[in-house]
């Protein structure tokens, strides 16, 4: 989709051209992407883990600013910031990582959409051409290999949800909901199908006109899909040559998705009480967390595409192996404050100095 979020383009951009370069497979230009934005987001986790290591750490000396100026609010916040500044502590570094994954969340999840409604669309095309042409018997139609590509292990169809009440080919009323369907990369760049032959848009909206399912001027505003009750009918018709009903997935992915966020936040509540033993104390208003963000993930990857929900749980499973990874290695560090090395434990408690 063009004219959107910039992140939301870069990676449709990115999902798209790896699909191409690794022999259209779908599954690996997820896995590399899901991959590439993890590693990336190491580097901002790390720093954000050794800031709340030196915060535990600071935290005697916090206490005793704390005792030593109970009656001066003001002149107790100027200490307390002197000194978090002087050992390189940012008060807003543990927020790093969040801040980071929220934004990428939700451009991944529309960059996902998107592809699916040009992968439903290059399927409607690509049917009405095939039924045009006289099929050999035995022989598949480049439709039918395009359909069948589309499936991954239990999925059907993975431009659907994994969802057991969910039909394996988009609905006509789903269809006719593509909003700005003018700006589908799909058609200002057309694609290149299963056979290796270059697609123009113009072709492909051409021939959804001329089949009776959409109306409006090619690269104008008023382009719509199924823009009444005809075309959709027609619109069903045309596709129900596909495996049709409302079994789609196993709802697998969204489970999965639900129980690997949920283990990955455990685990990162779990660290954080280790390293400061005083956020233990407000740990309990912050637990609705842990099952604020799994139950997010449950819906999102319920009604979303089943690619999103792939890349969903791959990136919960790379979050959890990167954060054990981290933590074991940090626990062996000492923690550095200012000028000095100050050894600390897996609860983040200054070590004795010799």
């Amino acid at each position: 989709m063009i004219h959107d979020f910039f992140l939301t383009e870069w990676f449709f951009y990115l999902l798209r051209w790896l699909y191409n370069v690794l022999g259209n497979s779908y599954f690996l230009a997820i896995f590399l992407t899901t991959l590439a934005l993890r590693l990336i987001q190491v580097f901002p986790d790390i720093a954000s883990r050794k800031s709340q290591r030196k915060q535990a750490a600071l935290q005697p000396e916090l206490e005793k600013l704390q005792k030593r100026y109970s009656d001066n609010p003001q002149k107790l916040q100027q200490e307390q910031s002197k000194l978090m500044k002087e050992n390189g502590v940012g008060m807003l570094s543990g927020c790093l990582p969040m801040l980071l994954t929220l934004p990428i969340f939700f451009s991944f999840l529309a960059a996902f959409r998107f592809w699916g409604y040009e992968q439903t669309l290059k399927l409607t095309y690509e049917t009405i051409v095939c039924q045009e042409q006289t099929v050999v018997e035995g022989e598949s139609t480049l439709a039918d290999d395009t359909y069948k590509s589309f499936r991954f292990l239990w999925i059907t169809n993975i431009w659907q949800p994994d969802n057991g009440f969910k039909p394996v080919v988009a609905s006509a009323d789903d269809v006719s909901k593509y909003g700005k369907i003018e700006n589908l990369v799909l058609f200002h760049k057309g694609y290149t199908n299963l056979r290796g032959e270059k697609i123009e848009g113009e072709s492909i909206w051409q021939t959804l006109l001329d089949y009776g399912i959409a109306e409006g001027e090619f690269g104008g505003d008023n382009m719509k899909l199924l823009p009444n009750n005809a075309a959709k009918e027609k619109y069903d018709e045309l596709m129900s040559g596909y495996k049709q009903g409302y079994n789609n997935g196993l709802f697998i992915l969204p489970v999965l998705a639900a129980g690997f966020q949920f283990l990955a936040t455990w685990i990162s509540m779990r660290q954080q009480k280790r390293d400061n033993s005083a956020a233990a104390q407000a740990a309990g208003s912050m637990n609705f967390m842990t099952w604020l963000f799994p139950i997010m993930s449950f819906y999102f990857c319920l009604t979303a595409t089943s690619a999103f929900a792939l890349y969903w749980v791959l990136s919960s499973v790379f979050q959890i192996a990167s954060s054990t990874i981290i933590n074991s290695i940090l626990k062996k560090q000492p923690v550095a404050l200012g000028q000095k090395q100050l050894g600390s434990d897996s609860r983040g408690h200054s070590a004795k100095r010799k």
